[in-house]
C-alpha cells in the first residue's frame, strides 16, 4: 500500500458549466482506464453550500511513475494539485479499470488497439468502417484511404451516422481516437478499436493516404510525384 499514488484535485467550476466539464472529465478518465497501473478514479461534488470547490477528483495509481506515464497520454489535470476533505463531498461518478483484452478482440467493452496494416487489411476486406476523427483541415490535408470522416468535436451525435458494424477510429498520434472509441463504446456500439500510432504510423507503414482533391489513393512514395502533378 505505501507505493499507491493518490492524487486529490479540487475543481473550482461554475455550475453551468458542470455537465461540459463532466464529459470532458469521463473522456479522459476512460483512456486514463486503459493504462498501465491504474486502479480507479472518483468524481465527487461537495453537500456543503458555498464551497469553493464544487468537484473533486481523487484518482488512485499502482506508483508515482504510472501516473506520471498516463499524463503523457492525456495530461487533462492541468487543475493545481492540492488535499481536500473527502468527508464532505458525495460519490457521483467512479471509474473501474478497464479489463485486460487481447488487442484486436474489441468486443466493445475495453478500447482495443489495431496496428495500421491491420487496420488496412480489414478495410479492403469490408470487415470493419475507419473512422478519421481529426479536425476537417486535418482531414483536408490528407487522410487513410477508405476512411470516412466524423471529427471528435462532433461525438457522439455523428455516431448514429457511421455505418452499422466493427469500426476503428483514427487520429493523428492515437490519443483522440481513444477518446472516441470510448464514447463509441458508451454509446452501445460493438467491436470498436483505435489505431495504434495513428495517422503517422499508418504513413510509416506506407500506407495508401488520399490527398486532397483526389478521389484516388496514392502510396507514402509516390505522393511527393503526385503533389507535383497537381501544383
Amino acid at each position: 500500500m505505501e507505493n499507491r499514488h493518490v492524487v486529490i484535485i479540487p475543481i473550482e467550476i461554475d455550475e453551468e458549466k458542470e455537465s461540459a466539464y463532466l464529459d470532458a472529465w469521463q473522456d479522459a478518465a476512460d483512456v486514463m482506464a486503459a493504462q498501465p497501473g491504474f486502479i480507479r478514479t472518483y468524481m465527487f461534488r461537495t453537500i456543503v453550500p458555498g464551497s469553493k470547490f464544487s468537484l473533486v477528483n481523487v484518482a488512485e495509481w499502482e506508483s508515482t511513475a504510472h501516473w506520471e506515464e498516463a499524463m503523457n497520454v492525456c495530461p487533462m489535470m492541468g487543475q493545481q494539485i492540492a488535499v481536500a476533505h473527502a468527508s464532505n463531498y458525495e460519490a457521483i461518478r467512479t471509474v473501474l479499470p478497464a479489463t485486460k483484452q487481447s488487442p484486436g478482440s474489441g468486443d466493445g467493452h475495453t478500447l482495443a488497439g489495431l496496428s495500421p496494416v491491420e487496420a488496412r487489411r480489414r478495410v479492403v476486406d469490408g470487415e470493419l468502417t475507419l473512422v478519421d476523427v481529426r479536425e476537417d483541415d486535418e482531414w483536408a490535408a490528407g487522410h487513410p484511404a477508405g476512411a470516412v470522416h466524423a471529427a471528435l468535436s462532433t461525438l457522439p451525435a455523428s455516431l448514429s451516422d457511421l455505418p452499422d458494424g466493427p469500426l476503428a477510429f483514427v487520429c493523428r498520434t492515437g490519443n483522440r481516437s481513444m477518446q472516441g472509441s470510448a464514447q463509441a463504446i458508451r454509446a452501445g456500439r460493438s467491436s470498436v478499436y483505435s489505431v495504434t500510432g495513428g495517422v503517422e504510423a499508418w504513413e510509416a507503414a506506407g500506407l495508401p493516404v488520399s490527398l486532397p482533391d483526389r478521389e484516388d489513393s496514392v502510396n507514402n512514395g509516390d505522393r511527393a510525384k503526385a503533389a507535383a502533378r497537381e501544383d
